[in-house]
């Protein structure tokens, strides 16, 4: 039985189309025709521009992460040079402009120094490095000044006064004077960035650092999650959720101020002791920090600590020199 179609099914003949939609389709098809190789060729060159974009972020971005990779092993100033040719144009490019100057300032080569902080001054003038890299080009100038002046002074004189920390080996019976004091102890830091060096005022805070030294050679240190907090002021190891210590440590006043850098453990505000496992590193100096445990300082590295992150983790940590005695803390146990 045959089924008669439906208006709603039937196609629409092109022919009962509107006056006006008519001419405009006629003039669409009509452009179409004349300007069809324009089109095409138009056509193909945003592909290939699309392309090429993509190409080229996979290719800086592979490049920034050989650039990270080198910069974590590279250490003599040869090797930092090299880096800068390579990877000079990398969002990698100014550390590795900042750590080149401070090899060449480190080996004694005050010059070429100075070169490399006025050329990241010039090409990095608001990067987060750039108020290390003006404190460290002021420091260079004292020493160049000094240098260039005062040096030969000093020189000609007759007899030149014994540190104080040598006065116990001095010749001189007048300048024999008390124990000569036993270097500080020392850790590195691996990061992921580069090694971090850090002293340790062990005569300042003998149970801090005793606490410090001990979860060092423990290995607790190793993988210890990191947090960034204060708007990037300090950078605070966490303790590790899976090793708790079950106990405190006594607060020891420290008359340091809380300058970049230091390392102060952690207290909770107005508790009488310390929270032990945890740490925190200053990036910048906190004028209103009081009442904490200064313990440490960073003595190399810096330009790395700058670029850590919430969720980085400590990879390793090592003594580098200690005292020849047991590092043992007294502790509170938590109530």
């Amino acid at each position: 039985m045959a089924v008669r179609e439906r208006d709603y099914m039937q196609s629409a003949d092109p022919a009962e189309a509107p006056p006006s939609q008519a001419g405009w389709l006629a003039r669409l098809n009509d452009f179409g025709e004349r300007h069809a190789t324009l089109i095409i060729t138009l056509s193909t060159v945003l592909i290939i521009l699309t392309v090429l974009i993509f190409a080229k972020g996979f290719y800086d971005r592979a490049q920034t992460e050989r650039a990270e990779q080198e910069l974590a092993e590279a250490d003599g100033s040869d090797k930092l040079n090299e880096l800068k040719g390579k990877y000079g144009s990398t969002p990698a490019g100014p550390r590795i402009l900042y750590r080149l100057a401070n090899r060449y300032y480190e080996d004694g080569k005050l010059d070429a120094a100075r070169n490399e902080y006025r050329e990241f001054q010039t090409r990095y003038p608001r990067h987060p490095l750039s108020e290390q890299v003006d404190r460290a080009l002021q420091s260079l100038d004292k020493n160049l000044k000094f240098l260039e002046g005062q040096k030969e002074i000093l020189l000609k004189q007759a007899r030149l006064q014994t540190h104080p920390s040598q006065l116990a080996g001095a010749k001189d019976p007048r300048f024999q004077w008390g124990p000569q004091l036993q270097p500080r102890p020392t850790v590195e830091f691996d990061f992921g960035k580069g090694p971090v060096k850090v002293e340790l005022f062990e005569d300042e805070a003998p149970e801090a650092v005793a606490h410090f030294v001990k979860l060092t050679e423990e290995k607790y240190w190793d993988g210890a999650k990191l947090d960034v907090v204060g708007d990037r002021k300090r950078v605070h190891v966490l303790p590790k959720a899976d090793k708790p210590l079950e106990y405190t440590l006594p607060f020891e006043p420290t008359s340091r101020p809380a300058d970049a850098y230091v390392l102060a453990l952690v207290r909770k505000e107005g508790a009488p002791e310390n929270l032990a496992g945890q740490f925190q590193i200053l990036l910048k100096t906190v004028p209103d920090l009081k009442d904490v445990t200064i313990f440490g300082v960073v003595l190399e590295g810096t330009p790395d600590l700058s670029t850590l992150k919430k969720e980085d983790a400590v990879k390793t940590a090592k003594i580098g020199s200690k005292r020849d005695h047991p590092y043992e803390p007294k502790t509170i146990p938590k109530k």
